[in-house]
């Protein structure tokens, strides 16, 4: 069973999604990607099963857990504010998985707290060339707020619909069409609720991705570390280079879907 908490932090309140695992196995930490919360976790942490036990957060200014403090955060700011979390919830030594802008606050987690990280699962992570950085900066997440015509409402559909589809975004071309994107009524509903949940915030996470040297950060990582690879997905081109640059990794080829991922990331742990 998937139980929700909270654990109180200097900047307020981090929600998390957690399920209970033997006492004498490593924790797993698990980061969601931007702009949704833990809620697009679950799948995984059911095809998991109890091999650990499972701690999935709602980055700062997404989902349920507060909005960070500082008005610019950096992704190794989002990383401490987790860190602070586990604190709270006793957590010493854990494995972290992230996803997307989850992978990039790992990376900075593991570097700053070598003694509590124990290994690494990145799953999708974005090496933005430098000439891009200033347009993914500028188009890819639009600063919102409400509007006296409730405008934000058609703006967030529209928005996760269209990443559903093309990649980046705003390319809406043949080009840019993602290799298995799809329109699934569902999940389009569960991940506009998330953006319009953090209307004034979900772009702050978006934009330190934007703004992280990943792959400086990569070359500096010294523990046991698992790149997956789903086949099909926007930044798996990337997995093979991050497998270069990440010491003594490992990788999962064609790891889609949930229980792909938890059979490879099950594996691993056993490693650690």
């Amino acid at each position: 069973m998937i139980t929700k908490t909270y654990a109180s932090i200097a900047a307020g309140q981090v929600h998390l999604r957690h399920v209970a695992g033997p006492a004498d196995a490593m924790p797993l930490v698990m980061l969601h990607a931007s702009p949704t919360s833990s809620r697009s976790l679950e799948p995984l942490m059911e095809a998991m099963g109890k091999p650990c036990a499972l701690y999935a957060f709602d980055t700062p200014g997404n989902g349920q857990s507060c909005a960070p403090i500082i008005a610019q955060p950096s992704i190794a700011d989002y990383a401490m504010m987790l860190d602070e979390a586990c604190d709270v919830l006793g957590l010493e030594t854990v494995a972290i998985y992230g996803t997307h802008t989850g992978a990039h606050i790992a990376i900075e987690w593991a570097l700053a707290k070598q003694e509590r990280v124990a290994g690494i699962i990145l799953d999708s992570v974005a090496l933005i060339p430098d000439a891009e950085r200033a347009e993914y900066l500028d188009r890819y997440a639009p600063h919102k707020a409400p509007d006296d015509m409730g405008g934000q409402f058609h703006w967030a559909w529209g928005y996760m619909r269209d990443q559903m589809i093309f990649f980046p975004h705003y390319a809406k071309d043949a080009e840019h069409m993602r290799p298995g994107g799809s329109f699934d009524a569902q999940l389009l509903h569960e991940l506009t609720l998330d953006v319009l949940n953090n209307l004034e915030t979900y772009h702050q996470p978006y934009e330190a991705v934007f703004q992280h040297e990943a792959k400086a950060a990569l070359t500096r990582l010294d523990l046991p570390a698992l790149i997956l690879v789903e086949g099909n997905a926007p930044l798996d081109p990337a997995g093979d280079t991050l497998h270069e640059l990440v010491r003594g990794s490992q990788i999962a080829r064609d790891c889609a879907g949930p229980a792909g991922k938890a059979a490879a990331i099950t594996a691993f742990l056993k490693g650690i």
